[in-house]
């Protein structure tokens, strides 16, 4: 009787939208996943604040990133922390209760693992508690479900930690490194189909995923690790970025992307002697050239410190004898050309690795410069591939 009345309900709205349709089981399956004014849903839950901004929602993955030893680990223990710790740094748990982790490691030694829970986590749950009674590590093992997978195969890895999720229940699960749970970072199929898994997970456990990967070897702050990266970026909530400052001691995390809360400030932290990280002020620090005049204090792969030819892959340059005012320009045909020469459409960042390690162009903003030229001038234009990813394909001519 009710599959009746559900029948006649959409026949009635495709009547009034013109021609009825035939009721089929995939137009009968789209129907439940149909959002109104009137459909019940969960209201958005964070697990931290950040700053005071909530973060880390239930149901949801964020992502750590940065270069190899830039504090992605520091981070995710001031995280792990937190969740038995009301405060830790600038970090806030927003329920009173403590929240239980799952702390899988793919990247580092049992030893390594065990030491950064005990010598880290422990201690700094520890040196920010506000009871005078020292918890024993015993007692905190009973929220920390911590695995060291590194001598799994990635199919091991992923079917463990699906039984971990549905076993051990934890509200925050972090994966250090997302990479290690498929062949590759550039294998598309795979890439879409973890991620995938990882978001319904995530909502049907009522937890939140985070995973950590790392940059591509451009440094760029949004350019992670191959195609694992770019699929990441378009379904994560939220990305934190983690840097050490440049010829300092200082460490920092900044929210780079979030799809409600913006995190405006940035947390500066340095390590102790005991090994455990304190909050700090931003450093003044700018460095000064041979002449005594003050530099970008920015990593050399975001400065723009030279646009001549002779820097270049001299193939993909064009001489203008004779012009004083242009001497030389890119031969963005060829350059561009070459780069897809394999593909019909390559990812915005994958094109941009090609084309640096073609050109010579060590700088991102430089690049940036070059591909907008090209697009400007109809060598490649971005358009979306059947998944509804930003792509980038050379203009039919």
């Amino acid at each position: 009787m009710m599959v009746q009345m559900k029948n006649d309900q959409i026949n009635e709205e495709l009547s009034q939208a013109g021609t009825a349709s035939l009721i089929t089981s995939e137009l009968m399956k789209l129907d439940s996943f149909r959002i109104t004014s009137d459909t019940p849903v969960p209201a958005e839950e964070f697990l931290l604040r950040m700053f005071g901004k909530p973060c880390f929602p239930r149901r949801d993955l964020s992502t750590v990133t940065g270069m190899e030893k830039c504090g992605k680990t520091f981070f995710t223990t001031m995280l792990m922390a937190c969740c038995a710790e009301k405060q830790v740094l600038e970090l806030e748990r927003i329920s009173e209760q403590p929240l239980k982790v799952m702390w899988y490691d793919t990247e580092q030694s049992q030893q390594s693992t065990k030491s950064i829970l005990t010598e880290r986590v422990f201690k700094l749950i520890e040196a920010h508690t506000e009871s005078t009674e020292i918890t024993e590590n015993s007692q905190l093992d009973t929220n920390f479900f911590v695995f060291n997978v590194r001598a799994c195969t990635y199919q091991e890895r992923m079917a463990y930690l699906i039984a971990g999720i549905q076993s051990y229940k934890p509200d925050l699960v972090i994966i250090d490194n997302v990479s290690d749970l498929l062949p590759s970072v550039n294998d598309a199929e795979e890439s879409i189909r973890i991620i995938n898994q990882l978001m319904q997970l995530a909502s049907e456990h009522n937890c939140n995923i985070t995973v950590v990967i790392h940059l591509n070897r451009t440094g760029e702050k949004r350019s992670l690790r191959g195609w694992l990266g770019t699929e990441i970026l378009h379904k994560a909530f939220e990305v934190y970025y983690c840097e050490q400052i440049e010829k300092t001691d200082v460490y920092a995390v900044e929210q780079i992307f979030t799809r409600k809360y913006r995190v405006s400030e940035k947390l500066y932290y340095m390590i102790t002697d005991e090994g455990l990280p304190e909050v700090t002020a931003k450093p003044n620090f700018q460095p000064r050239d041979s002449d005594g005049h003050y530099m970008s204090n920015k990593p050399d792969a975001y400065q723009i410190k030279s646009e001549k030819a002779d820097t270049f892959n001299q193939k993909y340059i064009i001489r203008n004898e004779g012009n004083a005012r242009q001497s030389w320009e890119w031969n963005l045909g060829l350059l561009f050309s070459d780069a897809l020469s394999d593909a019909s459409e390559l990812s915005v960042s994958m094109l941009k690795d090609r084309v640096m390690a073609l050109s010579g162009i060590q700088q991102p903003k430089y690049y940036d410069k070059v591909f907008q030229l090209a697009v400007d001038r109809r060598v490649v234009q971005t358009t979306m591939d059947r998944n509804g990813r930003i792509v980038v394909i050379t203009v039919p001519s």
